[in-house]
């Protein structure tokens, strides 16, 4: 009797096991999503350092992101540059509109507009009112880095070049290589860890033509980024492409088909409203900041809608998150994006999660 009944109760615990483990099997898997949440900023324009969601921004621009998860932010309207420190926002450079160097608030900018954190720790950015590409350094001290105060087209020795007004697009490579969207010029430059400027791609033509780089034309080209090969890719705001210029000098249209719309799809034949800025991530991965919504175009040429509903603001799951006339994209080493929404006066997060 005693050995029968040992053999039931060993029979309950193997049928319980066998159960536990069958529904530990069978549980759910979290499927993940995208997800915008705020950063920083209450939406209403104006100026005020402090708490992160209680802070002013009058018209934020671009993003930079430093390893350490610092958020740089080129606050146009207000003439500063402002630092996102965990939950605190502060000024890290700028004061009233002008073109002056020095530290901090001695220094002066007019509408700052694209940024990029350089391989060296530096800012390098770019003011709309402007001809020059400033340069700030950890101690928050502003100089020029590059061109004068003639707003004229010329390479040479940075002392010495010329860039446009209205460059809407900077980014830096692992090199130390700084490479501009000078986008009055229609041409892609690049200054070298030497100090020379000189022109990768584009002439005085305002065009979207494909080729070599002595022959490609661009027509008002945007934000601007590289990946780990050393291929360009560009964005046209106002011909909705994306171009893609690679160390062999072959210039291309990477994705969109020139026409005014929303389309997700393959890259030939996706549609773009207003792409103006690019960021890569650790995957090959590209992000456009495409009006109000966020794109992606994976490594194979999909376009596919990853965040951004309607004009507005809200946030939530991507795609039903809303943002208004966005601008500046940067990302961090986990591949997190932030976004500068530029009409709702605020830096978002967009996290897939």
């Amino acid at each position: 009797m005693k050995r029968y009944f040992i053999v039931f109760v060993l029979g309950l615990v193997t049928a319980g096991i066998g159960c536990k483990k069958y529904k530990q099997e069978d549980k759910p898997v979290k499927e993940k999503k995208w997800v915008v949440t705020t950063v920083a900023g209450d939406g209403t324009g104006g100026f005020a350092d402090g708490a992160a969601l209680s802070a002013k921004f009058n018209n934020p621009a671009d993003v930079a992101v430093a390893t350490d998860g610092t958020i740089y932010v080129t606050d146009a309207n207000n003439h500063r540059i402002r630092k996102i420190t965990g939950d605190r926002v502060s000024t890290l450079a700028g004061s009233d509109s002008g073109i002056v160097n020095g530290t901090g608030a001695s220094a002066k900018f007019i509408f700052p507009y694209s940024i990029t954190l350089g391989a060296d720790g530096n800012l390098y950015l770019s003011d709309l009112e402007d001809s020059r590409i400033r340069k700030i350094n950890p101690a928050a001290v502003a100089t020029t880095y590059a061109g004068t105060d003639l707003p004229f087209f010329g390479d040479g020795p940075v002392a010495t070049a010329l860039f446009n007004y209205d460059v809407e697009g900077i980014a830096a490579d692992a090199q130390g290589n700084i490479y501009i969207a000078d986008t009055q010029n229609q041409r892609i430059r690049k200054i070298n860890v030497s100090g020379q400027v000189s022109t990768v791609a584009g002439s005085d033509t305002a065009a979207s033509r494909d080729g070599t780089v002595a022959m490609a034309q661009f027509f008002l080209p945007g934000g601007i980024a590289i990946d780990k090969q050393g291929n360009i890719y560009i964005t046209e705001p106002y011909h909705f492409r994306i171009r893609k210029i690679t160390p062999a000098g072959e210039v291309s249209t990477f994705a969109g088909s020139g026409i005014f719309d929303h389309a997700d799809g393959d890259a030939g034949t996706a549609r773009f409203r207003f792409p103006q800025d690019i960021v890569i991530d650790s995957k090959g991965n590209l992000y456009v900041a495409d009006d109000y919504h966020i794109r992606k175009i994976s490594p194979q040429g999909v376009v596919s809608t990853i965040a951004g509903s309607d004009r507005g603001f809200a946030d939530g799951d991507g795609v039903s998150a809303k943002f208004y006339n966005l601008t500046g994209l940067g990302i961090d080493a986990h591949d997190n994006l932030y976004v500068a929404d530029f009409a709702n006066n605020r830096i978002r997060k967009i996290s897939f999660e």
